[in-house]
């Protein structure tokens, strides 16, 4: 077994070589051997989630905010932004409203709560969110 990618002698240092938990890297290497049977649960990759119009809402689990980058279409300029990601049917969205972000913030939603979220009006360029707590 020449070609084998880790040699159970060297998985100890693989483990003293890494900054991980060396229980967690062990699971990790167990739980590997198990990926063909396992089923896909959900895809982690966001979708950006637009409310157009006034009394628009989705209701999803809160899930936290990330830190993205866009550049400006005007300037060529990147600059980084905060968004709120939501689990909505198994898929993660997110969203940037800076309002949103701010009533969030505001109102230290744990994540894992389950929240509507409601576009009410716009302010300038400004759209104003609420979002309710669900239960």
């Amino acid at each position: 077994m020449e070609n084998e990618i880790i040699k159970t002698e060297n998985v100890g240092a693989i483990i003293d070589a890494t900054s991980i938990n060396s229980d967690l890297l062990a699971q990790a290497i167990v739980q590997s051997t198990k990926l063909k049977a396992m089923r896909k649960v959900m895809n982690l990759s966001a979708q950006y989630i637009e409310l157009e119009k006034p009394s628009e809402s989705f209701r999803g689990i809160y899930v936290g905010l990330q830190k993205m980058s866009i550049t400006d279409k005007a300037t060529g300029e990147i600059k980084s932004l905060t968004a709120a990601r939501f689990i909505i049917e198994q898929s993660v969205y997110i969203n940037a409203g800076a309002v949103l972000i701010s009533e969030l913030e505001r109102a230290q939603i744990e994540i894992g709560t389950a929240l509507e979220v409601t576009y009410e009006r716009k302010e300038g360029n400004t759209k104003i969110y609420s979002i309710t707590l669900l239960g």
